[in-house]
């Protein structure tokens, strides 16, 4: 099973209702076409599919990763990369709901993040790993610091804006079923 419909199908049921099917033409339509490439779209998903803790996602994600040629290795750092984000995204969501007075009393977060200096998947792909998770996690810093990031790399705002649209749809399937 490693194409799209298929997925949605066994993951998801078929697309009875309008709202399915929007989710289900979305999903496809980010997963099979835009800016990203299929290891940037895949690498994402898996990414977004771990924060919302969901297994159909990951598992057709993994799967597709690895039919592309990547090691088990750099797959397994997709799915990592949510965990160090979900540290971050949290913490710097609490941040951003304190006064700016206060939130100068946590000025350096002291958590570890060497795993960031030098993802095997690379710079590029990881922040936009790092995107997709802190638009998926809600997180207001990391998402401005992880689009800037992007920008400074040379990510084009296409591939930017996919990487978004492909959190959110993954958002709303995860809604119909886990």
């Amino acid at each position: 099973m490693l194409n799209v419909d298929d997925f949605l199908s066994a993951s998801f049921g078929d697309a009875n209702t309008s709202v399915e099917r929007d989710l289900h033409l979305n999903l496809k339509k980010v997963l099979e076409d835009g800016a990203l490439d299929e290891q940037e779209r895949f690498l994402s998903f898996l990414a977004v599919g771990t924060s919302l803790h969901n297994h159909a996602m990951v598992d057709f994600a993994s799967a597709k990763l690895k039919a592309l040629g990547l090691s088990d290795e750099l797959i397994l750092e997709g799915k990592q990369s949510a965990a160090i984000m979900g540290m971050l995204n949290t913490y710097y969501k609490f941040k951003s709901f304190l006064d700016p007075q206060t939130a100068e009393n946590y000025a350096r977060a002291g958590l570890r993040m060497q795993s960031l200096m030098k993802p095997g998947n690379g710079k590029e792909r990881f922040e936009q790993m790092a995107f997709a998770v802190s638009v998926i996690n809600g997180c207001p810093t990391c998402v401005a610091s992880h689009e800037k990031a992007l920008i400074q790399l040379g990510t084009s705002v296409d591939k930017i804006h996919d990487l978004a649209r492909l959190a959110a749809v993954a958002k709303g399937l995860s809604m119909l079923k886990n």
